[in-house]
């Protein structure tokens, strides 16, 4: 009887084998012996060091970059993107610092003043073309733009109901910034303010009390956000155009002045704007609406770069898996995470009421203008353009193709 029993289990056993062969095809590959093997000798993981320089609108690009991070190692078994947040000196010295480099690098442009130590890319096909030229050196592509950040006019509708055609002719009160390292308002003033305009009619704002086209008011406590709207294109063949007030200068305390509403108008990034609506929820600060400037210029764009490690070669195809997967729709439609901008022409995530639509749809124009990421020239060299606006020494449309021949 126990040989029996012994003879039965064996053969039970014996026939558990066919279901065992058939259930390992039904279950999912184990992917990870084959990943250590691909990726013997390193530790799997992809070091990423990251100076933003200008501030998205939530503060820091952090938001959208984690959750593309998370997506890109979920398609990558094994493999691990390690983020981490260095000041300005850390990139500029990454080829002699003597630290080990990491794998990529995320900085704003005027950074590097050349390509030395990076690895030529593939320029992508889903870029803009306003920014394909934006990462080249000599004709090569070294960095590629992943987000942006912009410039609108911010003006406080309880002192003025619309942008006036100059500032030289009104008593309105003008905040500009100075110029950042990396947020040129000296820059964007001039293309804020570049176009020139159809003489105005002096009782077309007595008998109109609505919003301009391509202005949204917020800022309003209890009111519904209307719906932002494209600007109307300026009067090309007008004689007037946005001067300067003849006492111009930079105002420190701008932000200061026009929350407590001692000015009328400032230029603002999307920081701003998120920090306006903040305010608004408060019940705090002043009426404000929000218009988009005469031409497209930003500074503010984030380029990724692979660092030429020739060790290195499996790692650096991965970064450019990377590099790609942050183009692509998935990740640049959720760039609203982090309050910036698309760099392909697939929308940002913003609803049609959030005002930082109007800024994303600004930030499309054919026409954008944007600086060499590896120029740092064209910083002085634009400072002296507008330092000629901002003494009324020459008309701000010159100037602003003369800035725009410098960009290109």
């Amino acid at each position: 009887m126990r040989k029996l029993r012994g003879t039965l289990c064996l053969l039970s056993l014996l026939l558990l084998i066919p279901a065992l062969v058939f259930t390992r095809h039904m279950l999912p590959i184990d992917t990870r012996p084959l990943v250590a093997e691909k990726y013997a000798g390193w530790s799997g993981v992809l070091n990423l060091w990251i100076y933003e320089g200008w501030p998205c609108g939530s503060g820091s690009i952090s938001p959208w970059l984690n959750q593309c991070i998370t997506g890109f190692e979920r398609a990558h078994p094994g493999v691990y993107v390690q983020p981490l947040f260095v000041d300005d000196g850390a990139i500029t010295s990454v080829n002699d610092s003597g630290i080990v480099p990491p794998d990529m690098l995320l900085f704003p442009p005027n950074l590097l003043a050349s390509p030395e130590g990076l690895l030529p890319l593939a320029a992508p096909e889903n870029l803009r073309p306003a920014l394909c030229r934006s990462g080249q050196w000599n004709g090569t592509t070294y960095a590629i733009p992943v987000a942006l950040g912009g410039y609108l006019w911010v003006f406080n509708s309880e002192w003025i109901s619309t942008l006036p055609d100059s500032w030289d002719d009104t008593d309105a009160v003008l905040s500009v910034p100075p110029p950042e390292p990396w947020r040129r308002w000296d820059a964007a003033l001039l293309a804020l303010c570049s176009e020139r305009y159809a003489p105005a009619d002096p009782d077309s704002t007595a008998k109109s009390t609505a919003s301009p086209a391509g202005e949204v008011e917020l800022g309003l406590a209890g009111g519904e956000s209307p719906v932002p709207t494209a600007s109307p294109e300026p009067n090309r063949n007008g004689t007037l155009c946005r001067h300067l007030p003849a006492d111009f200068h930079y105002d420190e305390d701008a932000w200061r002045h026009f929350v407590n509403g001692e000015s009328a108008a400032m230029p603002v990034t999307q920081r701003e704007i998120r920090r306006l609506q903040a305010l608004s929820d408060r019940g705090k600060g002043p009426q404000w609406q929000l218009g988009p400037g005469d031409n497209g210029f930003t500074d503010q764009l984030l380029a990724m770069a692979i660092v030429n490690r020739p060790d290195n070669a499996d790692r650096q195809t991965l970064c450019a898996d990377f590099i790609s997967w942050l183009l692509t729709d998935t990740c640049q439609s959720s760039l609203y995470r982090a309050s910036a901008f698309a760099v392909t022409g697939v929308p940002s995530g913003y609803a049609s009421s959030d005002p930082l639509a109007i800024l994303d749809n600004s930030l499309r124009n054919p026409s954008l203008s944007v600086p060499r990421i590896f120029d740092r020239q064209w910083v002085w060299d634009a400072e002296a353009i507008v330092r000629k606006f901002a003494d009324n020494i020459e008309e701000a449309p010159t100037l602003w193709r003369k800035l725009r021949e410098l960009l290109s």
